[in-house]
This record gives C-alpha cells, structure tokens and sequence, in this order.
C-alpha cells in the first residue's frame, strides 16, 4: 500500500505539470497479482516508441519541456521511497513509461431569463422571451504510468489520472 501511495504521488505530481485544472483529478491504479514492485528495487525508463515517419505528436504535450518535468517528478518521487534509477534498461528491474494523451470536448449551458409569454404549447406560462444558448469547450488531459517488470515483461501497476 504504501508503493502505491508513492506512485500515485508521482502519476499526480506529472500530470499537475501538464496544466491548471477545473475539476479534481480520478486516479486509477492497477496492480498485478502476478509481477511484484519492491521498494528499493531499480528502474529505468523504458525505450521510447518513435513516431511514424510524418507523424508528429500534439506540441502542447509532446515537447522537451514537458517530458523532462514529468520524468523528473517521477523520479522524484521514486528516489524519495528508495527506488534506484539506472542508466541501461538491461539492468533494471523494473521499466517506467508514461503516456500523455489530450482530448477537446464541448459542454452546453442554457440559460433562460425574462418575463414570459402566454402561448400555445409551452403552458399557462409561455415560452420565456430570452433563451441563451452557450458551448464551453475544455481539454481533458490523460496520463498513464506504468511500471513494468523487465524480467516477464508484464505490466506490475499503472495508474491513470484523468482531468479536465
């Protein structure tokens, strides 16, 4: 429990770099009955995946800026409880990857205001005069940490937290 503590500690603490929010974030995690995570263990980043050619990903989430503040949030937080970075993923026991996904997405407010009118259809009351019709476009923001044993290559725990 308290592993899980210090990773979802470091899965909040990268996705607070990605930006300012409005609504608390959800955290899941997920943990392997099968692969363990011990304290103290080492780990390294795993290699990353390189884009088709042609294929750039989203400026605002993958540039320099923000991969080096959200490795360097988790291996703080790692260091913290004890576990050791190393260099060459051939060593390590465990293997740490990220993924960073935002989405834009619309929500609908109607408001209604003004003495009403008698008419057919809308009751004793009538429509009101004035309808106001407003679309409020967000971005919600996705991370995934996982953290691998490298020996079985199974996925030992992921958390994923989501905010708008």
């Amino acid at each position: 429990m308290h592993l899980a503590r210090t990773i979802f500690g470091a899965a909040l603490s990268a996705l607070l770099v990605l930006s300012a929010c409005e609504t608390p974030a959800k955290v899941n995690v997920l943990q392997s009955a099968n692969a363990s995570i011990t304290p103290g263990a080492t780990y390294a980043w795993a290699p990353i995946a390189q884009a088709a050619p042609g294929q750039k990903g989203d400026p605002r989430i993958d540039n320099e800026i923000i991969r080096e503040r959200i490795r360097t949030a988790i291996n703080t937080n790692l260091g913290a409880k004890g576990f050791q970075l190393v260099s060459d993923p051939a060593t390590a026991q465990l293997l740490v990857a990220y993924y960073v996904g935002i989405q834009p997405g619309t929500d609908y407010r109607v408001d209604t205001y003004g003495p009403a009118v008698y008419g057919y259809g809308w009751g004793y009351y009538g429509a009101p005069n004035n309808v106001d019709v407003r679309a409020i476009n967000y971005v919600d923001g996705t991370l995934i940490l996982d953290l691998k044993d490298r020996a079985s290559a199974q996925l030992a725990w992921r958390a994923t937290s989501q905010k708008r």
